[in-house]
């Protein structure tokens, strides 16, 4: 019997300076580095396009906190017809009256869309390189969408050989994710044996048995932080009438979800003055009672209008200037960028917060620090060197 295709699990992270992380444990997730724009965007592929696809009149927003952490993919490639995963991580703020979508344009002109922080994708029958677009929207009124924060996905679509792709394996496992941690799973057969009996076992000491090709099972969160991510692989064994046994195993991502009813263990309160194109943001921390936090690092996601975006890390200290130290860990002070500093094509500084409480639970808070208004008049010359592809 023929070994089980390795499957791989990668993250789409929106940065060309973070390093990989290494020694990755065989139950946590497997982030791979990429650019979201590691190839040139085809026009049909940019916001502008889908919106005018969709008759829709795009509206960027510039008051949002919102931005897009990354995207989660349950393969690093796939190929011409067959199905991938993807599942976007929104940082920042919560966002009022905001909805979450994916688009991308469609096989025969025009543009498609799914709703969703999920999406299950099915790869065109040309290879090559296509492109998805994230976003996190908030309906106007009348054909006006507003665009609070967005990314862009590049995806590999090859044409595969014999024995390279899903739909080559004598038995696979197909997953839908239905909400957080819950998935259905389905027992797919290329052979033309039947089979009869199936045994689950889901990863986390939890397994099943079935006479029908499908199962279900809801991941416990409640022990994961909000912030958490674990990979769990699902295996697979299938018995035909004759007693031939088949293997095949997955691989889900479960993220940690916070409690409805915790209280925050830091309340954030931003004001913001501008003058001169600069911007001073007035940052306020407070920390409630019966807690402490230390605070670590400041994460700076610099958004581009090219969709490219760079992260950096430095000590908090080194991005806010502290004003007064209030009791707990919390704080008056203000981050200033000036508009000098930042290159014109520069769309949008995110700043976040990391630290820590008593009980050692991670604490993040995050704000805008700087948005411009509209993108700079196109000009002969780009503001910066063009991305380099391999």
């Amino acid at each position: 019997m023929p070994s089980p295709r390795p499957t791989s699990l990668g993250t789409l992270v929106a940065t060309s300076h973070r390093a990989p992380e290494a020694d990755v444990e065989p139950e946590q997730v497997v982030r791979v580095e990429r650019q979201f724009t590691s190839a040139p965007v085809p026009p049909a592929a940019t916001g502008e396009a889908l919106s005018a696809a969709l008759n829709e009149e795009r509206v960027v927003l510039q008051t949002s906190n919102a931005f897009i952490e990354g995207i989660d993919v349950n393969r690093p490639w796939v190929c011409t017809g067959e199905p991938m995963m993807l599942s976007a991580r929104v940082g920042g703020m919560p966002e009022p009256d905001s909805v979450h979508r994916w688009v991308w344009p469609g096989a025969v002109g025009g543009a498609e869309l799914h709703p969703g922080s999920r999406l299950q994708w099915r790869a065109p029958a040309t290879p090559g390189r296509y492109f998805v677009r994230f976003q996190v929207c908030r309906d106007l009124g009348g054909r006006k969408v507003g665009v609070l924060a967005e990314a862009l996905a590049g995806i590999d679509v090859r044409a595969c050989g014999r024995g390279e792709g899903q739909e080559a394996d004598s038995l696979r496992v197909e997953v839908t994710q239905q909400g957080p941690g819950e998935f259905v799973f389905r027992a797919v057969s290329s052979g033309a044996t039947p089979l009869s009996a199936y045994t689950w076992d889901f990863g986390d000491g939890n397994s099943t048995a079935t006479t029908e090709p499908m199962a279900s099972h809801a991941y416990d969160t409640q022990e994961m932080g909000a912030r958490d991510i674990r990979a769990f692989t699902v295996r697979l064994l299938a018995l035909s009438g004759g007693g031939a046994s088949l293997a095949a195993t997955t691989t889900v991502l479960v993220r940690g979800q916070p409690l409805p009813d915790a209280p925050s263990a830091a309340t954030l309160d931003v004001q913001r003055e501008g003058e001169g194109g600069d911007w001073r943001s007035e940052v306020t921390v407070r920390v409630p009672e019966g807690d402490d936090v230390t605070w670590a690092h400041v994460e700076r996601v610099t958004l581009h209008w090219d969709d490219q975006v760079d992260v950096t890390t430095r000590a908090w200290s080194k991005v806010i200037t502290v004003e007064e130290a209030l009791e707990r860990g919390g704080f008056r002070g203000h981050v200033t960028v000036r508009a000098a500093e930042v290159s014109p094509d520069v769309r949008q500084v995110v700043d976040t917060l990391h630290g820590r409480d008593a009980a050692g639970r991670e604490v993040v808070l995050s704000w805008a620090s700087f948005k411009r208004e509209a993108a700079p008049a196109a000009t002969g010359t780009p503001a910066r060197p063009p991305p380099k592809y391999p």
